[in-house]
């Protein structure tokens, strides 16, 4: 146990104050367009750190004893009415520290090596770009702030998109949309004593569509992650945060929008705030007809980080409900999991109006579970035998399960074992049987 730790457990059991560092992003106060490859434009922001807490923090350059920062790109479709993150960039590793007074006045105890309690210390948008200073967000622990050093491509430069925050220029081709960046800083002491949770701040960042410069505006929400840009442009995203326990919180973001005729669409939001573990599957409780599924990760790039599965998470329909999966670390340490500092996006279609739910993630390290209240379609769970959803009970769900089983769908493996055989046709035919209410 770290010294840090140790003081906070003692200062837990004897009721006395903790004097320990608390760093959060305070500020993101510029932009950098570093110009277009492929399709791929590249950004970098500058985000200022402030230290809340009462001690010094480190930041010693060459050493594993300082923060590493993270940026991303978000956008709020108007049409949609859905956030997504767009593109992310490898992490920036601090050097030094100077001590200015962007958040509270600074204390006095800071150095070129450590940010003082109450101080600030900036960087640029050019600094936070510099690609010799940029390393893989695969090789960081975002919940305990360990990371490996020296990082893989440590003063390695490239072209201008290599290593920094990379976005489809067609994604933020959109003149009715809004924009937002996050910032969050990692840092080791910090983790030690539980003030990790309050790293991620979110700020309106605008395009100019002419010649994509970019810039920052408007109010910087300090200690808010991106996802909840979601509720401020629609009170009705529920938004739920989990732990798991002892090591990292998820946040769920949930909402339906009415598409008329009958017609609902249901987004989901599943935000890693912190967490090592990671989330490789998402699950909501659904048994009436779905359609038109939609799904939106990140684009890992550059060094290491080009190696995480790019491949979609696909979605699988079982009686109770609809899954999303992607690989766990044990068939692939490298597969595309939600991890820290991201969020995956998952949609689908549906007849049934929302009512008060819960969905459910599992991570992808470990066999680790967490439930989030939140919006989900009405349940049908009293006519599973209705296969059709049309609320009538005839000829046409018989053609239906038929069909469904002969295709080996989930929707028609009503023992529930995984297994299509003469059980499933025998439990369909007593539910049929019995009727709707």
């Amino acid at each position: 146990m770290n010294r840090f730790a140790l003081a906070a457990v003692l200062a837990a059991t004897t009721g006395t104050a903790l004097a320990v560092p608390d760093v959060i992003c305070g500020a993101m106060p510029d932009v950098q367009n570093h110009g277009l490859i492929g399709g791929i434009r590249a950004y970098s922001v500058g985000t200022t750190a402030c230290n809340i807490g009462d001690t010094p923090a480190e930041w010693i350059d060459g050493t594993p004893f300082h923060p590493v920062i993270a940026v991303t790109i978000w956008k709020y479709d108007n049409e949609t009415e859905r956030l997504t993150q767009l593109g992310i960039t490898q992490v920036k590793h601090s050097f030094a520290s100077l001590q200015g007074s962007v958040c509270q006045p600074c204390q006095p105890g800071g150095d070129f090596s450590h940010l003082g309690p109450g101080c600030s210390d900036p960087y640029g948008a050019g600094l936070n770009g510099s690609q010799a200073d940029l390393g893989p967000r695969t090789e960081v622990n975002g919940f305990t702030g360990d990371f490996v050093y020296p990082y893989t491509g440590i003063n390695q430069g490239g072209n201008a998109i290599f290593k920094r925050i990379q976005v489809q220029q067609a994604d933020i081709a959109d003149t009715t949309a809004t924009f937002y960046v996050e910032g969050v800083y990692v840092h080791k002491q910090d983790s030690a004593v539980g003030n990790n949770f309050n790293n991620a701040t979110y700020r309106q960042f605008n395009i100019n569509q002419s010649t994509f410069n970019a810039g920052t505006n408007g109010t910087t929400h300090r200690e808010v992650p991106a996802i909840y840009a979601w509720q401020a442009q629609h009170a009705d995203v529920v938004i739920t945060e989990n732990e798991y326990p002892g090591e990292g919180r998820i946040i769920v973001a949930s909402k339906a929008t009415d598409l008329g005729g009958g017609t609902w669409r249901y987004d989901y939001g599943v935000y890693n705030q912190n967490s090592d573990l990671g989330v490789s599957s998402f699950s909501v409780p659904v048994n009436t007809a779905t359609a038109n599924f939609g799904f939106n990760d990140v684009d890992y790039h550059s060094t290491v980080d080009s190696g995480v599965n790019p491949t979609d998470w696909a979605p699988v329909e079982g009686v109770s409900g609809v899954t999303w999966n992607s690989e766990n670390e044990a068939q692939n340490a490298m597969g595309n999991a939600v991890r820290w500092g991201t969020m995956y996006n998952y949609w689908f279609e549906t007849n049934s109006p929302p009512v008060s739910g819960t969905t459910s993630v599992s991570s992808f390290k470990g066999a680790n579970n967490l439930s989030f209240a939140g919006l989900v379609p009405t349940p049908n769970s009293v006519c599973t035998a209705d296969m059709n959803g049309d609320g009538v009970l005839d000829f046409f769900d018989i053609s239906a399960f038929l069909s469904a089983f002969g295709q080996g769908h989930p929707t028609a493996d009503f023992t529930g074992d995984g297994i299509f055989d003469f059980f499933d046709i025998s439990a369909f035919l007593t539910e049929f049987s019995a009727g709707c209410p």
